[in-house]
């Protein structure tokens, strides 16, 4: 279809998320919201303390934007957070460990845990936007995920640039700074997750397809 592959390479990757921004019909999907100062509202951004009150910071401009652009950053940060979540020492969790056999990286067995709780609060939290906001319309929910895989490639990509402005790869620059490392472990976890969005759909609308073609009068 004209919405696939979901994360493609170049430009074709910008003109079909045009292209689908603009094929969704639903009013809520084409009308600008004013944001009121919550271009950046996600969960990395807000506090809740113990009396109820909620605190909101590094938020952005005041603007309009549509509703599924406006979503963007809240819905990201259900995995974003996992990238910044501080250990004992202030510094951010690694997500991953080297495999002892092969060498290869793979995630940390409390980081599996974690990502299988996010995905799931991810997918409930989209149910509840397309039905309720959207009533349901066709194409909000991939154009929701492409934005979302978007934003978070688009972290990696101002992770890699924070690591190169502090002098990463550069041995003299890099010695008056301290555990630089920590900007590529958080660009290799947007990666990551972004393409388990990605795989995720991807499998989901085949088994989807799969079941259509077979009909109602299929059996197992």
């Amino acid at each position: 279809g004209d919405h696939f592959p979901v994360f493609a390479s170049g430009l074709d990757q910008w003109q079909s998320l045009l292209r689908l921004s603009l094929s969704v019909e639903h009013p809520n999907a084409t009308s600008r919201i004013w944001n009121a100062g919550l271009s950046d509202g996600g969960l990395h951004n807000m506090f809740l303390s113990e009396d109820g009150e909620m605190w909101l910071f590094d938020l952005g401009e005041p603007c309009l934007q549509t509703i599924p652009s406006f979503l963007t950053k809240f819905l990201m940060s259900f995995f974003h957070t996992l990238g910044m979540e501080e250990d004992e020492t202030g510094d951010w969790v690694v997500r991953f460990e080297q495999d002892g056999s092969s060498g290869r990286l793979r995630p940390t067995e409390r980081t599996v845990e974690l990502q299988a709780d996010a995905i799931r609060a991810f997918n409930v939290t989209v149910d509840r936007i397309v039905a309720e906001l959207f009533d349901g319309a066709d194409g909000v929910r991939i154009l929701l995920l492409r934005y979302v895989v978007t934003q978070l490639v688009s972290d990696a990509a101002f992770c890699i640039e924070k690591w190169r402005l502090k002098g990463g790869g550069d041995e003299l620059r890099s010695d008056h700074q301290d555990n630089l490392e920590k900007w590529l472990w958080r660009a290799l976890w947007d990666v990551y997750v972004s393409e388990e969005l990605r795989r995720r759909y991807l499998a989901r609308e085949m088994f989807t397809r799969q079941a259509e073609g077979r009909g109602p009068g299929y059996r197992k």
